[in-house]
C-alpha cells in the first residue's frame, strides 16, 4: 500500500499517507452527497453548490477518519508499539503498526477506542447541529429527505457528520475481522483462551463470513432494488473484508511455522556488493553487466552503508560516471538485524514485501533478506514436509 501513496508530512511524529486509491473514494462520496443530499439542501442552486458542499463534506469525513485512526496509533504508542504511518485509502483509513500487542487488554485498548473516538465525533458534530438548527439532517439515517430544505449549509454539513461518524462507530463495532470491533472480539476471545492463534482462527473467520455476507447483499440491492452504484460500493466492501480476514489468517499460519526459525537460515549469504569509494563507471561495467544484480549493497570496510538502484544510476550523467563515488547516490540503510534473529520477529520490520534488509553480525554483513526469500523458505520447507526443528542453519 505505500508504494501507491504519498506523504502529506507527519502529525504528532506520526507520518500520514494519501493512497491513490483516495482520489476514487473523494471522487464517489462527493458526487453521492452532490447528487443526492445536497441537491434536497440547495434545489435550486444548480449543481456548483451542492458539488462544493460535497467535496467539504467528504474532506471532512476523511478528517474523522484521520482522527478515528490517530486514536489507534497514540493508544498503540502508549502501549509501547512503533506506529510507522495512518495511510488513507478508498475504504476509510488504516494505522501501520509494527508488530502485534502483547497482551490481550492492550489489543482491546488499541482496537475499542476507534469506535469510542467515532461517537465521541458524532456527538460534536451533533452538539453543533443543535447549535445550527438542523436537527433534520438525521432524516439521512432512515432515507427521507424531508426538511432537508430548511438546513443552512453549514448544517446540512455538520449534520452529515454527525450521521456518517455514528454509523462508522457502529459499523467499526461489528464483530468481524479486521473491523475494530473483530480486534475487540479477538482479544477477548483471547483474554478467555489465552490462545492468540485460536482467537484469530475464529475472528478471521467471522470476518471472512461477513464479508460475504455484505456481498450477497450487494448483489441484492443490485438486482431486486436496481440499486447499481449502492451494490457495487457493497460488493466491494463485502469483498475487502473478506481478503483482509483471510490475508491476516494466512500471516497468522505463516508467523506461527516461522517461530524458531533464524534469519540466518532463511537469508542470502552471498549477496552482491560495492565498495562505497567505487565510482559509478567501475559499478555498472565491472559489478551490474557482468553479474546483473540490480540492486547491490555498498559497503565500507565490510559494514554495509547502503543499497544502490538503476534509478539512481540514470539519475547521473553518462560523463559523470568516472568521477562520481557510488557512496554519493546510494540509498542509505534504514534498518540490519542479526542472522540469530527469529523471523517471526523480522516480519514486523519487512514494512514493504521489496523491502531488502541487510544482516549484520559483529558490524560486518553476513548476508541480506528479504520477504520473497522469507516466503520461499516456507514454501520449500512446507513442499519437502521438513519441520522448523528439523531445518539446520545456514553455513556462514
Amino acid at each position: 500500500m505505500r508504494q501507491a501513496s504519498f506523504s502529506l508530512g507527519r502529525i504528532l511524529g506520526i507520518e500520514v499517507r494519501i493512497h491513490a486509491t483516495w482520489l476514487l473514494a473523494f471522487v464517489f462520496i462527493t458526487w453521492g452527497l452532490a447528487s443526492g443530499y445536497f441537491r434536497f439542501v440547495a434545489p435550486r442552486q444548480g449543481l456548483g453548490t451542492p458539488l462544493l458542499l460535497g467535496a467539504i463534506s467528504a474532506l471532512l469525513l476523511f478528517t474523522s477518519v484521520l482522527v478515528h485512526e490517530f486514536s489507534h496509533s497514540l493508544v498503540a504508542r502508549a502501549r509501547g508499539l512503533h506506529v510507522r504511518d495512518i495511510t488513507l485509502f478508498i475504504f476509510g483509513g488504516v494505522s501501520n503498526i509494527g508488530g502485534e500487542a502483547r497482551t490481550a487488554r492492550d489489543e482491546f485498548m488499541i482496537s475499542v477506542v476507534g469506535p469510542l473516538t467515532s461517537f465521541a465525533l458524532a456527538g460534536v458534530f451533533w452538539l453543533i447541529a443543535q447549535s445550527l438548527g438542523a436537527s433534520t439532517g438525521f432524516g439521512l439515517l432512515f432515507g427521507s429527505g424531508r426538511g432537508f430544505g430548511t438546513l443552512s449549509a453549514p448544517g446540512a454539513v455538520v449534520s452529515y457528520l454527525a450521521v456518517i461518524n455514528l454509523v462508522l462507530g457502529a459499523f467499526n463495532l461489528i464483530p468481524a475481522f479486521p473491523l475494530d470491533g473483530g480486534r475487540v472480539f479477538r482479544s477477548i476471545l483471547w483474554g478467555v483462551t489465552h490462545r492468540y492463534e485460536r482467537a484469530t482462527a475464529i475472528a478471521s473467520g467471522v470476518g471472512q463470513a461477513f464479508g460475504y455476507l455484505l456481498a450477497g447483499l450487494g448483489l441484492v440491492r443490485i438486482v431486486a432494488l436496481g440499486d447499481v452504484v449502492g451494490g457495487v460500493w457493497t460488493i466491494f466492501i463485502g469483498w475487502f473484508l473478506s481478503q483482509s480476514a483471510s490475508a491476516a489468517r494466512r500471516e497468522r499460519k505463516l508467523r506461527d511455522s516461522l517461530h524458531g526459525v533464524r534469519v540466518g537460515q532463511v537469508m542470502d549469504p552471498a549477496p552482491p556488493i560495492v565498495e562505497a569509494g567505487s565510482s559509478i563507471q567501475q559499478l555498472v561495467f565491472e559489478h551490474l553487466l557482468r553479474s546483473g544484480d540490480r540492486r547491490p549493497v555498498v559497503v565500507r570496510n565490510g559494514r554495509p552503508v547502503g543499497f544502490i538502484d538503476l534509478a539512481a544510476v540514470r539519475g547521473v550523467p553518462r560523463d559523470a560516471w568516472p568521477a562520481t563515488p557510488v557512496e554519493q547516490v546510494m540509498q542509505p540503510i534504514g534498518t540490519s538485524v542479526a542472522s540469530d534473529l527469529d523471523v517471526a520477529e523480522l516480519l514486523d520490520r519487512l514494512a514493504e514485501p521489496a523491502l531488502t534488509v541487510p544482516v549484520v553480525d559483529d558490524e560486518r554483513l553476513v548476508g541480506v533478506v528479504d520477504l520473497r526469500q522469507v516466503m520461499r523458505y516456507t514454501q520449500l520447507r512446507e513442499a519437502l514436509q521438513v519441520p522448523a526443528a528439523a531445518a539446520r542453519p545456514a553455513i556462514v
